[in-house]
């Protein structure tokens, strides 16, 4: 059961309904006017601006010199429901997050998140790994010419989030990595730190904090030429998993000593 604070359930949650449903009408607005893709994803961006500036949540960014301008897989540890708002707040282009078929059936929510391009994933492994694949094709293939956003597919290797306080990871699942080396995509690597202490897991609960990303050195699967498919995919993976993991380190380091 989801335990309720009194000022989610006063303020927080009916502010939240209230920018969802604004967002939602000025994205209709912009189909009727026949806007770009593009500039309808920007809903998003300024919806995510709006929900911090609610919640009363920061987020600061490092080493984003390391955000390659081109079609990537992004994968980031997965810490809270806060993960997807700050990685809209600093990441450019369009991020392309993987969401679960349920959440497409949220009104007002579901349609929403389908016209800007999320990502619809099973519980069946086999049709997500396929769903996966497909929409890492398209960003591959995508045309940015003339000064189009920059897609990425944003995903959460872990599969669930943390429930750890001392932000220990779970196990990667391979199939993301396998996608990588097939659609020959770049990984690039994100550390996150502080969205479990904003909203703790099985809580509809909004502390005042900050959020703490690092985006690390992308992992490029020509690197791991010379060795079989498999080898290449799992190489991929412990190396992802390795440089979150030390980034992780690096941001506790930095900032666990404040209240976040």
């Amino acid at each position: 059961m989801l335990k309720f604070s009194l000022k989610s359930a006063l303020y927080q949650v009916p502010g939240i309904v209230f920018l969802m449903l604004r967002c939602r009408l000025q994205i209709e607005y912009d189909l009727i006017r026949k806007k770009t893709h593009d500039k309808i994803y920007n809903r998003a961006r300024v919806f995510t601006k709006q929900l911090l500036k609610l919640l009363n949540v920061k987020v600061e960014a490092s080493g984003l010199e390391n955000m390659i301008n081109k079609p990537a897989i992004i994968c980031q540890n997965h810490t809270s429901i806060m993960d997807i708002p700050a990685i809209l707040n600093s990441v450019k282009g369009k991020s392309l997050f993987c969401a679960k078929r349920e959440l497409f059936k949220i009104w007002v929510f579901g349609k929403g998140i389908e016209i800007l391009g999320m990502i619809k994933v099973y519980k069946d492994d086999r049709k997500t790994w396929k769903v996966l694949s497909e929409s890492a094709k398209r960003i591959k293939e995508a045309e940015l010419d003339n000064g189009a956003s920059t897609p990425y597919l944003v995903a959460f290797p872990e599969g669930t989030r943390t429930k750890d306080k001392d932000y220990k990871m779970g196990e990667f699942k391979r199939g993301l990595f396998s996608i990588a080396i097939k659609h020959n995509l770049p990984i690039i690597p994100i550390a996150s730190y502080g969205g479990l202490d904003i909203t703790p897991k099985g809580a509809w609960v909004f502390n005042k904090g900050t959020i703490y990303e690092k985006v690390l050195p992308p992992l490029y699967p020509e690197d791991y030429d010379g060795v079989g498919v498999k080898e290449k995919t799992i190489k991929l993976q412990d190396d992802t998993r390795k440089r979150i993991n030390d980034g992780l380190g690096e941001l506790i380091k930095a900032h666990g000593n404040k209240k976040i």
